[in-house]
C-alpha cells in the first residue's frame, strides 16, 4: 500500500514520519522544500504537489489548515488538476484538516463522482508532540469498506482510531472536542490574569493541579501550550489564527443544529480580538 501525505506542517510532519517510520511507501509534498528533504532522507519519496503525489497512491493523507487549502488540494485551481482528477479509482482520500460537516460532505460527493472514496480522519491527543509520538487519537468518519481499508495507514500513525459514523461525524466529534478545549484555554487565560493582578503570577497553576478541583488538561499543559504557541510553524498569529478557526467552526455547527450557544458566540466576539496582540497564553 502507498501512501500520499499532502500538508507537512505541526502536525503533518510527525505524522508522515511515522508513516516512514513503520515501513510504508511514502510521497509527501508540502510549500516548504525544506521540509519535503527532510521526509526524503527519512525514506520518503518527493513529489511537486499534491496531483502528483497522489497518483499511485492507494491512500492520501490530507493535512492543510483549512477548507480553501482543502479544495485547492483535492479540486486543483487554476487549471491546475488536483487530488481527485489523478488519484485512481477505489483510493481513499483521509481529510485530517478541521473542516466542517458541511464541505466534508460535499468534497466526498464530488471524490465519488470521480471514483475516489473520502474519509474525514480527525485527530486529537496534545499537538505536535503526539503527532510526533505516534499518541495521536482518530476520530473517523466514512463508509465500512473505506475505513477498514485505510485503517493500517491511520494505525501507523495514533495510538486510537475510532470510527464514529458516516462521513462528517469525525470532524463534528472534532469540533466539539476543540471547543471544549479551546473554552478552557479562554478560562485559563483569563484566570490567570487574575492571579497575576492579585500578586500570585502563575503559582497558581502549581496548586490547581491533576485530580484537584479546577485541573484540566489544559491548565496542567500550560507550559507545553505555551512553548507550542512559542514553536508554532506560522508563529503565533498562526497558532491564533487556528483557535479562532476553531472556534467558528463550534459557533457555526451550533448554528447549523440548531443549538443555542452563547458561550461560543461571547469567545468568538468579545475574546478573539485581544488575541491578536497578547496570544493565547499572553
Amino acid at each position: 500500500m502507498r501512501v500520499a501525505f499532502v500538508g507537512l506542517g505541526n502536525m503533518g510532519r510527525g505524522m508522515a514520519t511515522n508513516l516512514v517510520r513503520a515501513g510504508i511507501p511514502t510521497t509527501v509534498t508540502d510549500v516548504r522544500a525544506d521540509v519535503v528533504e527532510e521526509l526524503v532522507q527519512l525514506g520518503a519519496t518527493g513529489a511537486d504537489g499534491a496531483a502528483v503525489a497522489a497518483a499511485e497512491a492507494d491512500v492520501v493523507c490530507v493535512a492543510v489548515f483549512d477548507e480553501a487549502q482543502v479544495r485547492e488540494v483535492l479540486l486543483g485551481n487554476a487549471g491546475a488538476q488536483g487530488v481527485v482528477d489523478t488519484a485512481r479509482p477505489g483510493c481513499v482520500v483521509a481529510i485530517h484538516s478541521t473542516v466542517s460537516p458541511g464541505f466534508v460532505r460535499e468534497m466526498a460527493e464530488v471524490a465519488g463522482s470521480r471514483g475516489v472514496r473520502l474519509v474525514d480522519v480527525a485527530m486529537t491527543g496534545g499537538g505536535d508532540a503526539a503527532a510526533a509520538a505516534g499518541d495521536l487519537t482518530f476520530m473517523v468518519g466514512g463508509a465500512v469498506d473505506a475505513v477498514a481499508d485505510v485503517r493500517p495507514v491511520l494505525q501507523a500513525m495514533a495510538r486510537d482510531v475510532t470510527h464514529l459514523g458516516e462521513v462528517s461525524a469525525g470532524v463534528s466529534a472534532k469540533i466539539i472536542s476543540n471547543y471544549l478545549a479551546a473554552g478552557t484555554v479562554a478560562l485559563v487565560r483569563e484566570a490567570l490574569a487574575i492571579s497575576r493582578a492579585a500578586g500570585l503570577g502563575e503559582d497558581v497553576l502549581r496548586v490547581v493541579e491533576d485530580g484537584r478541583v479546577g485541573a484540566s488538561w489544559v491548565s496542567n499543559n500550560w507550559g507545553r501550550i505555551r512553548q507550542q504557541e512559542i514553536e508554532y510553524t506560522t508563529g503565533r498569529a498562526g497558532m491564533v489564527a487556528m483557535w479562532a478557526k476553531d472556534l467558528q467552526l463550534a459557533r457555526s455547527l451550533a448554528a447549523e443544529t440548531g443549538v443555542a450557544a452563547p458561550l461560543a458566540g461571547f469567545i468568538v466576539d468579545e475574546i478573539v480580538p485581544d488575541l491578536g496582540e497578547h496570544g493565547l497564553t499572553g
